[in-house]
């Protein structure tokens, strides 16, 4: 049964019932026994208030049913894709509500969709670079092995093909650290702890950052600093970024800073290509291609690092107005 139906069978009968109870308390008001006079009266009194409460009754039905329908024709909206950013005005407001709350939810489906499409490319775009660049190394390996069981490589070749080996080796695991790193940085609803942030950096970041004779680290953190974070995704946005600053920062500084929510990484290298510096953090933009060197790996890092920023609460930006070099910044939201 439509609303439209319903309504009017529902106001009509409530009609009746009005107009029956109206009748009957009338005669007891007025104390006059109910007879058969009495009851051909309310009858006659029925008869004829039935044509209004018919036509009330359709009136007050067909103006809720537009406005029911107004509901439904947004919500097929949603349903067929077609998201909905207009407000909409009602002067009910219970179904003002109702308008208010659909708009809200189509935006964020919106959002949501939007958000998952983009993942769906990125790791589709992961699959085939995965695919692509593992060829090269494969084949370097598998030759190499051939040449080992057939003892075509002499003696004094051996410690260079060897290296060969390890090399592609160590690149198969940047890859597949990469992929494993991406697929984690999803995560969305982290485990945090309350970190003793100087305790925290140099117990476990410190101990993987090598830096050049000629780069001084400078980690400015007092004793006091905490910060609420998933340990393992702090250490490894903060491996990564001093990781990027020790490697294109032959001489000069590397300083780890921290405030209240607050920790910046800043660094006196080469910089970055201010063509780059808008694109640095989306997926397969890497910073050896953004700082015109060698690319390697898939250029995740930074992706992965916002990721795992935002997942604990915190976004992750490049400093564009800094000029000595790289500055990063990662500050609670």
């Amino acid at each position: 049964m439509k609303i439209k139906n319903f309504l009017i069978i529902m106001y009509g009968l409530a009609g009746l019932f009005i107009a029956l109870f109206t009748a009957i308390m009338t005669y007891i008001i007025i104390d006059v026994p109910i007879g058969m006079t009495m009851s051909s009266e309310i009858g006659v009194t029925i008869a004829l208030t039935l044509p209004l409460i018919g036509l009330f009754s359709y009136f007050i039905g067909n103006y809720f049913s537009k406005k029911f329908d107004a509901i439904n024709k947004r919500l097929d909206a949603i349903s067929e894709n077609h998201f909905l950013q207009e407000s909409y005005t009602e002067k009910i407001v219970d179904i003002n509500h109702i308008h208010g709350s659909i708009t809200q939810l189509s935006s964020r489906l919106e959002l949501s969709i939007l958000e998952l499409k983009n993942r769906n490319k990125n790791l589709n775009n992961l699959i085939l670079s995965l695919s692509h660049d593992i060829k090269t190394p494969l084949t370097i390996i598998d030759g190499y092995l051939e040449e080992f069981e057939d003892k075509m490589i002499s003696e004094e070749d051996m410690p260079r093909a060897i290296a060969i080996l390890k090399k592609e080796t160590a690149y198969l695991n940047e890859l597949s650290s990469d992929v494993i790193g991406y697929i984690e940085s999803q995560e969305l609803i982290p485990v945090k702890e309350m970190l003793s942030l100087k305790t925290f950096i140099h117990a476990d970041v410190c101990p993987l950052i090598r830096v050049k004779k000629a780069v001084e680290f400078k980690c400015l953190i007092s004793d006091t600093q905490k910060i609420e974070f998933k340990p393992m995704a702090l250490k490894k946005i903060l491996v990564n970024l001093l990781h990027n600053a020790t490697k294109y920062t032959k001489e000069g500084t590397i300083t780890l800073m921290a405030k209240e929510n607050l920790i910046t990484i800043e660094d006196t290298g080469v910089g970055i290509s201010p063509k780059f510096k808008e694109r640095i953090f989306e997926p397969f933009v890497g910073l050896d291609e953004s700082r015109n060197r060698k690319k390697g790996g898939f250029g995740l890092g930074l992706s992965i690092s916002r990721n795992l920023a935002e997942n604990n609460g915190y976004e992750l930006f490049l400093d564009t107005t800094y000029n000595g070099g790289c500055r990063f910044v990662l500050k609670k939201m």
